[in-house]
């Protein structure tokens, strides 16, 4: 099994452009203090990128990308 490690960057890509911005901080507040890994979802957006890459765990610290 695989080690976590705290995420110092998620990427995540929209699956609807049209949807409202608002979006980003729901998502935001579904990931945070939990686990996520590539190919993951939340709502409306697709984990693409994590750095470091694997299973993350996201923190107060971690910066989100969106694309």
């Amino acid at each position: 099994m695989s080690d976590v490690r705290p995420a110092q960057s998620v990427t995540l890509r929209n699956r609807k452009p049209l949807a409202p911005p608002f979006h980003r901080h729901i998502a935001k507040s579904k990931l945070m203090n939990r686990t996520c890994q590539i190919g993951d979802a939340v709502l409306i957006y697709d984990i693409v990128a994590t750095e470091p890459t694997g299973i993350v765990q996201v923190n107060q610290a971690t910066l989100f990308l969106f694309e």
